[in-house]
Order: C-alpha cells, then sequence, then structure tokens
C-alpha cells in the first residue's frame, strides 16, 4: 500500500505568495485539480476504503492524508505566524473547514467543484478567522 501511495501520490507543487487568501486559493484549486483526475478519484477511494482501518494499512492511509494537506497546513501556519489569521486558530480543525466541503463535493455529491465553490470556501474561513 506504502509504494502505491508513493507512486501515485507525487508532493503538490503550488508556489506560494506569502498572500494567505491567494496561497489558500492556489492550494485548495490544485487539490480541486487532482480530485478531477482519474487518480484522484482512486486516491481517495483506497483512502475512505482504508480510513477505518488500524495497523500498518491503516497507518499508510494516514500518512497520505498528512502529506497531501501539507501545503495547506503550512498556508494557514504562515498565516498565523503573519498575523493575518487568529493566533488561536487550531490548524487540524481550519485544515477541515477547508478541505471538508471541498471532499464533499467530490466524493459524496460528484459535483464538478467551481473556482467560484473555492473562493466561497476560503471567503467564509476568512470572515470568521482573519485578524480584524
Amino acid at each position: 500500500m506504502r509504494d502505491v501511495l508513493a507512486v501515485e501520490e507525487p508532493q503538490q507543487h503550488v508556489e506560494l505568495t506569502g498572500n494567505t487568501r491567494a496561497d489558500l486559493m492556489a492550494v485548495l484549486q490544485h487539490m480541486v485539480e487532482r480530485m478531477g483526475k482519474r487518480r484522484g478519484a482512486r486516491m481517495m477511494a483506497v483512502a475512505i476504503e482504508r480510513s477505518g482501518q488500524r495497523g500498518e494499512t491503516g497507518g499508510h492511509h494516514r500518512e497520505m492524508v498528512r502529506r497531501r494537506m501539507d501545503p495547506l497546513r503550512k498556508v494557514i501556519e504562515a498565516g498565523v505566524a503573519t498575523g493575518t489569521l487568529q493566533a488561536s486558530l487550531d490548524v487540524e480543525a481550519a485544515i477541515a473547514q477547508l478541505a471538508g466541503p471541498l471532499f464533499f463535493q467530490a466524493v459524496f455529491v460528484r459535483r464538478r467543484i467551481s473556482s467560484e465553490f473555492v473562493a466561497t470556501v476560503v471567503d467564509s474561513f476568512l470572515v470568521s478567522h482573519s485578524v480584524p
């Protein structure tokens, strides 16, 4: 499983700008593009199927999810560090707030995710968590 995930899961390459909104948009849009590809859909199916397992297989799943969320985590942490986002922000909860709606649309509703939808998710998040 680990070897399959390593081959199927290349690192994300998104150039970050230091602008929290722009970087969130870029990282999430990249996720959307990956989910829209056939391999991305297969990876999500494997991740969902493996998510309830414990032991070695479940560990590979958690590692894959962690790697996939690292770029998003970096943007959120940078936003906190620069004072754009609230210092008290729970980074893991923030990841769920941002990525969760995209995965729900892609996996459960099977709806194409528009840039407008991504912008709505990002802007709603920023309204709640930006420093005034």
